[in-house]
């Protein structure tokens, strides 16, 4: 999920966008790119229907459940934009906020130093290059950013736009960090004093499951590190 729209049936059943990946629909696997999603969505309209998702951030399998709906308000039956991906790696194409100065086009964005990490964008965003690239192509322009923020944990859009003669130090006017020593910290699902998971509230429907094997996504702790504030020649490697 990339964007998910307030008060929709994807809202209301607690999914959020770029950590989760829906598994399967009812008894159904999503596991080609094809019209499934769609033709399942518009199957269950009005009913209630189970999903199985897993969470790149609480590195976990949850089952929910969602109302496909056209009366909702807003566009589409979940109100939510997706795409077919694997979420193996999904968790290294993260960008970290670093250093934010005063008065920068990120300053300005409402980017916050640390705790802001950029998830996504208006484009597919494959590996570290691309992120920088597309800074690169859209100077002058505002560009729509997808940014997760570990104070809030909660995932937000925001508009920036690069400026390489805003008087500071590159086109943003922050430090980005990408790589191992920069990932989000993941938040894995607290457990209760007897280390069994917790209880669902009456208005929670969702229910949590151990990690299946073959779903962990934690990866070997050797890893590039970049950091520079959008400038070439402070790239560093180590």
């Amino acid at each position: 999920y990339f964007q998910i729209q307030e008060n929709s049936p994807a809202h209301h059943a607690g999914l959020e966008p770029f950590f989760d990946f829906v598994l399967s629909i009812g008894n159904t696997r999503l596991n080609r790119e094809n019209d499934l999603l769609k033709a399942l969505l518009k199957a269950n309209v009005e009913k209630a229907v189970r999903l199985e998702v897993w969470s790149t951030k609480a590195l976990r399998v949850r089952e929910l459940e969602v109302v496909p709906s056209n009366m909702w308000g807003g566009q589409g039956l979940l109100g939510a934009s997706v795409r077919f991906c694997s979420f193996q790696g999904a968790h290294e194409k993260v960008w970290h906020v670093l250093d934010v100065e005063s008065n920068s086009p990120a300053a300005l964005a409402g980017l916050q130093a640390h705790q802001d990490f950029i998830v996504g964008a208006d484009q597919v965003l494959q590996d570290s290059e691309d992120l920088f690239t597309l800074i690169e192509s859209n100077e002058g322009k505002p560009l729509k950013l997808l940014v997760y923020n570990t104070g809030t944990d909660l995932c937000r859009e925001l508009v920036v736009t690069p400026n390489v003669a805003w008087g500071g130090e590159g086109s943003l006017g922050c430090g980005i960090g990408y790589g191992y020593l920069h990932r989000i910290p993941s938040r894995p699902v607290n457990l209760n004093s007897h280390g069994a998971l917790p209880l669902p509230t009456p208005d929670d429907n969702s229910r949590t499951r151990e990690i299946p094997p073959g779903h962990h996504t934690e990866v070997n702790t050797f890893t590039s590190h970049l950091s520079f504030p959008f400038r070439r020649d402070s790239f560093t490697d180590g």
